[in-house]
């Protein structure tokens, strides 16, 4: 009896961790067999390597994914397949109600970076993703007052000139700044508040965000997100900031739309459209507060990733930057005299201009190096296969990397690992049918695609641009050489701690 009963003590941990072994070693059975398997430990080699995420792409993923279009992938307490090729994700993108967005709110619901994203216009599916655009969309493809941008963008010049002064020779830390600008350009244009981050940089609202990013981007917890099921301390913190977060947020919302909101909603902000259908009852509670959230989390995160990614190429490429300042100054001057000319004023404001150069910057910025590098939120309603030769069960999870995709050879050319903003034109109507082409095609999937491209993304344009154009009118600047050139590791894509040297012009 005592035997038996200590038999089955040792059998079933044994068991368990067999199980558990083979859960996260190996890829279910149904999953398709003609495509390679990446190792399991890929996504924690951060944890023990001292590497970045170009360095792990090249070592693990850029073959087989340039010889096969798709691998299988381990990630967030799952198998996945990982696709690539640009005619796979044109069939993805295509087929929204067979590859369904499924976000961390459905994958992995208790987790805290599913506290932190919740249910929301991007990775909501159905009747409640329609319901979502609905009531948003109007707030972020309206017609934007580029006044508060460029007003924004000069504060981010002179702190960076303040910051420059403090270092002396050295370089200056630019992330901090730029999330300090991403979130109050998000509070003014998107959500109609104000945070105060660039007049103070321990406004509420910019050290909530340092704590959160500080618990949320950790390798272990995004791959292993089981673990947030056990009472772990750290955990029960990172829950704690993450609902603070939220609830400051929409406080802060929902205080600054006090007004009474015009029946037609003329050019209201998202946050506008948000606080009236959430006091007239179409939204509840929750689905305010998951929302809100989202327009701040992606609407930040994604613009200052990139904002940083601008000014490391740049820096890298003085001419270049040089090329801009012209571009941005000798348009400025024709659009003067063309005002002059016909019936007096200053010109266009800066965003009217025509810099079809300074464009083509950012979207080869994006190509080189999409903030959210991967991407794995579609899952399989049905059985089918994809690209005709990858069989996928129902139920399978479908993801994408953003960094292979605009480094493929076979799209972009030879030179695809090379920084070269001509391969979208010269004039603005090249430059836009570049990016129509690519984005159709599946080859640009920085905004993703489909009919879930980003709602954004004319915002992000239109901020990218003014801030560039702002910067090269009033500073100049370099890589700092004692910067050591490296990509993040895990999580968004960007430069690393970048430093950069600045000079007032």
């Amino acid at each position: 009896m005592i035997s038996n009963f200590l038999l089955v003590c040792f059998i079933a941990p044994v068991g368990l961790a067999v199980l558990a072994a083979i859960t996260f070693l190996l890829p279910p059975s149904n999953f398709p067999k003609n495509i390679p398997t990446i190792p399991f430990y890929y996504t924690l080699l951060p944890l023990f390597r001292d590497c970045d995420q170009e360095t792990l792409y090249r070592e693990y993923l850029e073959e087989p994914l340039k010889k096969y279009g798709a691998v299988k992938i381990f990630f967030a307490s799952r198998w996945n397949v990982l696709v690539q090729r640009p005619e796979l994700l044109q069939e993805v993108f295509k087929n929204e109600d067979l590859y369904a967005k499924s976000g961390n709110q459905k994958k992995i619901p208790y987790s805290v970076i599913a506290d932190y994203t919740g249910d929301n216009i991007i990775s909501a599916h159905g009747a409640d993703w329609r319901l979502y655009r609905s009531v948003i969309a109007p707030g972020l493809q309206r017609d934007f007052d580029s006044k508060p941008l460029v007003r924004n963008a000069n504060l981010l010049a002179d702190l960076f000139v303040e910051q420059q002064k403090k270092s002396r020779t050295s370089g200056v830390l630019v992330l901090p700044v730029l999330q300090r600008l991403s979130l109050e350009n998000v509070a003014q244009s998107l959500l109609g508040t104000c945070f105060g981050t660039l007049e103070n940089p321990q406004a509420t609202m910019n050290q909530m965000q340092v704590a959160v990013k500080r618990e949320i981007f950790k390798p272990l917890f995004l791959n292993f997100p089981f673990l947030d099921r056990f009472p772990i301390p750290s955990r029960k913190r990172a829950r704690q900031l993450v609902d603070d977060f939220a609830s400051h947020l929409c406080t802060n919302v929902l205080e600054s739309h006090q007004h009474d909101h015009d029946e037609k909603m003329v050019n209201a902000s998202a946050g506008c459209h948000l606080v009236r259908a959430y006091r007239s009852g179409l939204l509840t509670e929750q689905q305010f507060r998951h929302n809100v959230s989202i327009i701040l989390i992606a609407g930040h995160e994604n613009p200052q990733l990139l904002f940083q990614s601008l000014l490391f190429l740049l820096g890298q490429h003085q001419d270049v930057q040089q090329r801009i300042r012209e571009e941005v100054a000798a348009a400025k001057e024709a659009a003067a005299a063309a005002a002059a000319a016909a019936a007096g004023g200053d010109g266009a404001s800066i965003h009217e201009l025509n810099t079809p150069y300074l464009t083509a910057v950012v979207y080869e910025t994006l190509r080189l190096y999409p903030p959210i590098s991967q991407l794995i939120n579609r899952r399989t309603t049905a059985p089918t296969v994809l690209g005709g030769g990858v069989a996928l069960a129902a139920g399978t999870y479908v993801g994408y990397n953003g960094y292979a995709t605009g480094h493929d050879a076979a799209f972009w050319g030879a030179d695809a690992d090379a920084f070269r903003p001509e391969r979208w034109g010269a004039t603005a109507d090249e430059v836009r049918a570049t990016f129509r082409t690519a984005s159709r095609k599946g080859g640009f999937i920085a905004f993703h695609g489909g009919r879930r491209a980003c709602l954004g993304r004319r915002f992000a344009m239109t901020e990218a641009r003014l801030t560039v154009a702002v910067l090269v009118e009033r500073l100049a600047w370099r890589i700092d050489p004692a910067w050591r050139r490296r990509m993040t590791p895990a999580g968004p894509l960007s430069p690393m701690l970048l430093r950069l040297i600045f000079e007032e012009r």
